[in-house]
C-alpha cells in the first residue's frame, strides 16, 4: 500500500482515481487545486503523486515544479484531458519537468493502475 496525493480541480475526476486506486489498496489524499497539493505534500510526503494539468490558480507544470524542488525522489504522473493546447505538448512538457508518467484522459482502470505500480518502482 502507498500514500498517494492526487491533485485535480474536478472532484468527479479525484473521486474516479481515489475509488480506482482504493481497489488496489492505495491510500487516497486529495487536492482541489495546486496550492492545496503543496500544503498537503509539505505535511506528510506521499510515495507518488497523480496531477492535473490544467487548473486554474498553479497549473500542473508549476506544481510539478515546485515538488521537485521541495523533493526531486518522489515520483510524479501528470494527467490531462487538454485544453487549447494540445494534450501532447502539455504532457511533453510535464515529462520535461521530471514528470515519471503520463496519462490522457480519459483513462482506465489498468492504466491508471499500471502508471502507478511503474512510478513506485522507480
Amino acid at each position: 500500500m502507498a500514500r498517494v496525493l492526487v491533485i485535480d480541480d474536478d472532484e468527479e475526476q479525484r473521486t474516479l482515481i481515489k475509488a480506482m486506486l482504493d481497489r488496489v489498496g492505495h491510500l487516497v489524499e486529495e487536492a482541489a487545486d495546486g496550492a492545496d497539493g503543496l500544503r498537503q505534500f509539505g505535511k506528510q510526503a506521499p510515495h507518488v503523486v497523480l496531477t492535473d494539468i490544467n487548473m486554474p490558480g498553479l497549473d500542473g507544470h508549476e506544481v510539478i515544479s515546485a515538488l521537485k524542488a521541495a523533493n526531486a525522489r518522489v515520483p510524479i504522473i501528470a494527467i490531462s484531458g487538454g485544453s487549447a493546447v494540445p494534450k501532447d505538448e502539455l504532457l511533453l512538457r510535464a515529462m520535461q519537468l521530471g514528470a515519471v508518467e503520463v496519462i490522457t484522459k480519459p483513462f482506465g482502470f489498468e492504466q491508471l493502475a499500471g502508471a502507478v505500480t511503474r512510478a513506485l518502482s522507480r
